[in-house]
């Protein structure tokens, strides 16, 4: 059914060999049959689908008649290409430089940089030459090439290249990679060249790339807006549960490669997530021969308020470990970490209940409250976990791999949260005083098991993968609760209640996860095909009962079945044509979701099934600037804990509640953008648009004293974005590295009865300043801000905060020493204001304190110079770092 696609991922542009004609007419007809058909989309998505289809097949008709045009102006030029791989990982070698030189006088003919696949091509008419191959710390390959005859195609297959071990031995590698890495799709942070995330989780390093940001309490945004769908190696993993905050915080720094940042995201990945996509690739070596790195690392807070000095000594450690090991056709890696981590946070919320006058935020008619409570949270965290990853690669061919991998990972946690409450009656000149302790316990056991082929045609650029991922994980929680209230300040000081309840908790959740996958990627000399498909399915069973006094609160016990699966089909098209490049694409996803809270009849039953299409259009104005525009049409379907309709119990003065009709979010995402690379920098500068609707807020009704919070789709959202992120070598021992993201949200719709329009004006920035000094060690400091943000019955108040880290390599640079101080500062927290009709509300809470960790790596073998193999190894179809090769 889905069969044409535009996915401008790839910085060139692809068309098919046969005529393009017949692939739009096929298209269009497809595209027009599902717009006519109300099930598949609205009036008003189809207006805008039939627009950008005309657009786009006017741009793609002009782009056919530019390339028979460009094609004819050279009919005698052949082409020579290939691939430059490395040797020590086989994946493609970036940015290597390949040149072409007349054999009769070495005279330089032409030259270009592998793109990201490590691919080249270069043009040229008949003649005798050679080309040389090279790459900073690799030995030079020279190939000799003899050109016979016009539009011939001499493909070289791929190029292997090998470290020089003594340009490495002797030579200081100053311009070494970057810790971040721009593509105008997609940026890519490598985390170990930062220095500050060396000893951190996931959560500290999401905080310090550009256009992501984190909370005190970690819920993860991506330019400003929280619908971010997050990825473990390009699906959804187990480690995340149904708390992604909880998962972050259990994978270690020390456990991830790289992470890849995507705001507008081809049909290739699912359309969930209206921000986009981050994906956390996570560390499986593939270097010849053993290798392995040991961390360890140590932490304490070193700022503290007068109530941290009544608790425990907070600190925290862990101990990592990995390697790899690859020989013949096997390749097997395993990595071990272990964590335990104490956070202490604590809050204040003052709130003001109105009974016969309303509450007027313009006015802040603060003196008319009734009533006014000041809650007082205070909160020991106490969190371990181990999480063992192994697996093995098993090579049938170079070209046949088979790889599975497993993961487990086992979590407990301990928190002792204490909740007082002091209510003011102003008229009445009378205070009540009680306090909610908490003593409470989790276990949380994860098992997944991932398994999958990768099949190779002419080369890495064309490929079949498959691959089929099950996890299963289970949370068991259970507390035990005492409620006690105090006739005076001093009693609630000394502890002495006059009365108190005994409450206890007991919640067993049980998930259940499939996925599989199929990818297809096929090149027609400058023209490119995808196609694929996926299916996901989670179930999720919570039970959970309460007592109180040993009798069952009925309110709050309940038993709720989540079953959600999706089924996905996508296809792409895309061209190269001189300076442009270009992909279409059009993905199809059907979902079924149901829910019930027995005993109840609550519960839901949604289906829907939609199109999401995409866009990109690149150009190259010169070797080193760029500019790309790009559409994605997105969605963010509610989560499972928004769905969820029991109330929450941790605190039983504000009660959280899910609701099972709430309907997805659909965006519709507009990108243009400028990057610009020289020799000391990049710089990178996007206008972007979006479109939501359905768009879900938190509405909380009081009752009393008691509030009610439970999400709603509340209207339509348009943002208005500029954002401006780049890097700089000021010296050689100095970098400056940075983003900014200023944007206008305007939120319009209808809750209560009442009509809502906000405008609000964000901000949110970033600066790195990397300092080199030879023989010593590394510095980073980086500050951050947080501007303040207007929202329906809310505020929020700005936020900023400054890390500070150093590493020094010793023993030969087989290890690195690293220091890191969280919030120097000890200013980040959160806090703002909310309101209705006969409520007022300021909060402010802070996760932990300014904290300082130590981490020790130590790295095995991973410099060490790797025996050549011979020849016949490579059954020849690539070539390896030699001198004076025939082809």
């Amino acid at each position: 059914m889905l069969i044409l696609c535009i996915s401008l991922t790839s910085p060139k542009l692809i068309f098919l060999p046969f005529q393009n004609t017949y692939l739009i007419l096929l298209a269009q007809n497809l595209l027009f049959a599902a717009l006519k058909n109300d099930y598949f989309i609205d009036i008003f998505i189809m207006k805008k689908f039939t627009l950008l289809w005309i657009l786009l097949v006017s741009l793609f008709s002009s782009f056919d008649l530019m390339a028979s045009e460009m094609e004819s102006d050279n009919p005698l030029e052949a082409e020579i290409k290939g691939f430059v791989i490395d040797y020590e990982t086989d994946g493609p070698l970036e940015y290597a430089t390949v040149s072409l030189f007349r054999s009769q006088d070495s005279t330089l003919v032409t030259g270009v940089i592998t793109d990201t696949r490590g691919g080249f091509s270069l043009k040229t008419m008949p003649g005798k030459y050679y080309v040389v191959v090279q790459f900073m710390g690799y030995k030079d390959l020279s190939i000799n090439i003899n050109v016979h005859e016009p539009r011939e195609i001499i493909n070289l297959g791929n190029i292997v290249m090998s470290p020089d071990s003594a340009m490495l031995e002797e030579v200081e590698v100053v311009a070494e990679k970057s810790t971040m890495t721009m593509a105008l799709d997609k940026r890519v942070f490598n985390v170990g060249k930062d220095v500050s995330s060396t000893a951190g989780n996931a959560i500290e390093v999401l905080d310090n790339i550009p256009s992501v940001n984190v909370d005190v309490e970690g819920n993860v945004s991506l330019r400003g807006d929280s619908g971010v769908q997050i990825l473990v190696d390009g699906k959804v993993s187990g480690l995340a549960g149904t708390s992604t905050q909880d998962a972050l915080r259990s994978l270690q720094a020390d456990m991830i490669e790289k992470i890849e940042v995507v705001t507008n995201p081809s049909v290739r990945y699912d359309a969930e997530g209206t921000a986009g996509i981050i994906n956390i690739v996570l560390k499986k070596d593939k270097r010849k021969g053993f290798n392995a790195s040991v961390d360890l690392r140590g932490g304490f807070p070193v700022q503290w308020g007068e109530k941290f000095f009544k608790e425990d000594f907070p600190f925290q450690t862990g101990l990592g470990a990995s390697f790899n090991y690859r020989f013949k056709k096997f390749n097997v890696f395993a990595n071990y970490n272990f964590n335990y981590r104490d956070d202490i946070s604590d809050g204040y919320t003052k709130t003001e209940y109105y009974d016969d006058v309303l509450f007027d935020p313009i006015l802040g008619n603060h003196d008319d409250a009734e009533q006014i409570t000041e809650q007082y949270t205070y909160r020991n965290r106490n969190r371990k976990g181990h999480n063992i990853r192994g697996g093995f690669d098993y090579y049938f061919t170079d070209n046949d791999i088979l790889t599975f991998s497993t993961m487990y990972r086992q979590s407990k946690g301990h928190n002792t949260p204490a909740v007082t409450y002091i209510d003011n009656f102003p008229f009445e000149g009378l205070q009540n005083f009680s306090k909610r302790t908490e003593d409470w316990f989790n276990d949380r056991p994860m098992m997944e098991y991932t398994l999958s082929y990768d099949k190779y045609f002419g080369g890495k650029d064309n490929s079949l993968k498959a691959s089929v991922r099950y996890f299963q994980n289970s949370d068991t929680e259970w507390s035990d609760i005492v409620d006690a209230e105090f006739l005076t300040e001093e009693d609630l000081n000394n502890n002495n209640p006059f009365y108190s309840i005994n409450q206890t908790t007991h919640t067993q959740e049980n998930q259940q996860n499939l996925q599989s996958t199929v990818d297809f990627v096929h090149h027609y000399g400058l023209s490119t095909v995808e196609l694929g498909g996926k299916y996901t399915g989670r179930w999720i069973n919570n039970n959970m009962l309460v007592t109180e006094n040993d009798s069952i609160l009925t309110d709050y016990t309940h038993d709720f079945d989540y079953n959600q699966q999706v089924a996905a089909l996508y296809g792409s098209y895309g061209r190269e044509l001189g300076r442009f490049s270009g992909q279409v694409g059009l993905r199809g996803e059907f979902t079924l979701i149901d829910t019930y809270l027995k005993g109840t009849g609550q519960g839901s039953n949604q289906r829907y099934l939609d199109v999401f299409p995409t866009g990109h259009l690149n150009y190259s104005l010169t070797e080193i600037d760029q500019i790309q525009a790009s559409y994605a049409r997105r969605i963010r379907r509610p989560w499972y804990g928004q769905m969820a309709p029991f109330h929450s119990f941790n605190d039983d003065r504000n009660i959280r509640m899910g609701n099972p009709d709430l309907k997805p979010i659909y965006t519709d995402s507009y990108e243009m953008s400028y990057l610009r690379f020289w020799d000391k920098g990049n710089i990178n500068f996007t206008v972007y648009y979006r479109h939501s609707t359905d768009v879900i807020r938190n509405f909380t009704t009081v009752v009393g004293d008691i509030s009610y919070s439970r999400p709603e789709n509340f209207g339509i959202s348009d943002d208005y974005g500029i954002e401006l992120v780049g890097s700089l070598d000021i010296f050689k021992w100095w970098n400056l590295n940075g983003s900014i993201n200023f944007f206008k949200s305007n939120t319009v719709g209808d809750w209560n009865g009442r009509h809502y329009t906000t405008d609000s004006y964000n901000t949110f920035a970033r600066l790195v300043a990397k300092f080199r000094v030879k023989n010593v060690c590394d510095f980073q400091i980086t500050g951050r801000y947080m501007g303040p943000r207007e929202e329906p019955l809310g505020y929020r108040d700005a936020n900023y905060w400054c890390d500070f880290a150093a590493s020094r390599d010793v023993f030969n640079k087989n290890a690195t020493i690293s220091l890191n101080i969280r919030d120097v500062f000890g200013s980040r927290q959160n806090g703002g204001e909310s309101w209705g009709d006969n409520f007022w509300q300021y909060s402010e809470s802070t996760w932990s304190t300014t904290s300082v960790t130590l981490n020790f790596n130590y790295r095995i073998n991973q410099q060490q110079k790797k025996r050549m193999p011979s020849n016949g190894d490579n059954g020849g179809d690539a070539y390896e770092g030699s001198e004076g090769m025939e082809y």
